[in-house]
């Protein structure tokens, strides 16, 4: 099986997205044309579906699939109606949704969006997920090597001890990073006041500044950095962490006491698209519970389908270990410790946050 890395970003400035460039024609309330093509246009993150559903099962025959969402900055730019489903990280989605972008699902042509998890409906920017149909969701927590730590971590405080000053690996993400971080001070990044981000950027600076971090920030390169016995913790993904285990089960994952920063990327039709009807089919077909089940199977990360659990677990094997897997499926007191950023009120607070945080991490 190919190791899924959730990311492979560009090392590029979050600067690069200028979310005024993305406003168009369309609106979010308006009623979009249900169009219908020969041709249904995909474009998705690298190794992020089951080859064999996608080249024997899916029921939209014409389909040009890209894999080149490579990161949701440099993705934005591809962004548009040549494309009939498009999958960017939530943070985005909920932009350009906003931006008038994105055209209203026909849930008419989609009964299993009954099987979205109801974690994934209460979004403030799309509740009920009339916009958006999430692909694969995961968890930012901290990944480590117990006998290189010696002892067990437990709190995002860890990640911030002196005892592991330049060994601590931080991913470039913002909204992971810093709602870590405001974890950390007792703050919500679900709903993200600018005083409680700017402080938690400001305690990242500090760290930073001080060497308390990995000299570069990274992206998936985190698990080789742990692997290799490089850093002793890291900021990690779960889907990321959950393969390393397969090769170094001594390596541990937790979701901190303080609580986990849950990411999904969501599948949207951009306004304009020429096949919104292609579109609803794909979407219906990979939310039924056994295609999404053998979707997970192959990347690893938390479906965001109803049902998925016990098909895995009737399926018995490797598929039921799957199952038991507290990681892919959180239990219910887990959930509650999970926070989905609800991004700050000022698009452009945002993103002086991100441009900021870039030029900390070296990004930009």
């Amino acid at each position: 099986m190919k190791r899924l890395s959730r990311r492979s970003f560009l090392q590029k400035s979050a600067a690069s997205l200028a979310v005024a460039g993305l406003v168009g024609c369309g609106g979010r309330d308006q009623l979009d044309q249900v169009t219908s093509a020969s041709q249904l246009r995909v474009l998705n993150w690298p190794d992020y579906i089951n080859p064999d559903l996608f080249a024997d099962s899916v029921p939209v025959r014409n389909v040009d699939y890209s894999d080149t969402w490579l990161d949701n900055y440099t993705g934005a730019e591809q962004f548009g109606p040549q494309w009939d489903i498009v999958t960017p990280t939530n943070w985005l989605a909920a932009q350009l949704i906003e931006a008038g972008q994105v055209q209203r699902l026909p849930i008419e042509l989609i009964p299993n969006h009954k099987n979205i998890d109801p974690v994934f409906l209460t979004n403030e920017w799309d509740r009920g997920a009339r916009f958006h149909m999430p692909w694969q969701a995961g968890i930012t927590g901290i990944a480590y090597d117990p006998a290189l730590t010696g002892r067990e971590l437990t709190s995002v405080g860890d990640l911030f001890d002196p005892e592991f000053a330049g060994r601590v690996a931080m991913i470039g993400e913002m909204r992971e990073a810093v709602g870590l971080a405001m974890l950390a001070r007792g703050a919500d990044p679900g709903r993200p006041t600018k005083t409680d981000a700017e402080a938690a950027l400001q305690d990242l600076i500090a760290a930073n500044e001080s060497g308390q971090f990995y000299k570069d920030w990274v992206f998936d390169d985190f698990a080789a950095l742990l692997s290799s016995g490089e850093v002793v913790a890291s900021m990690a993904w779960s889907g990321d962490a959950v393969q390393l285990q397969q090769e170094r089960p001594d390596l541990k994952f937790v979701i901190p006491d303080e609580g986990g920063v849950q990411w999904f990327d969501t599948m949207v039709i951009p306004t304009g698209a020429q096949n919104a009807q292609g579109a609803a089919r794909w979407m219906e077909y990979f939310y039924d519970p056994e295609i999404a089940a053998s979707n997970t199977e192959w990347v690893q990360y938390i479906s965001p389908v109803l049902g998925v659990q016990e098909v895995l677990r009737g399926r018995g094997g490797v598929a039921a270990e799957l199952a038991s897997n507290p990681i892919l499926f959180p239990d219910d007191e887990t959930k509650r410790r999970l926070f989905i950023w609800g991004g700050l009120e000022s698009t452009a607070d945002e993103q002086d946050l991100d441009d900021r945080f870039a030029i900390m991490a070296g990004l930009a």
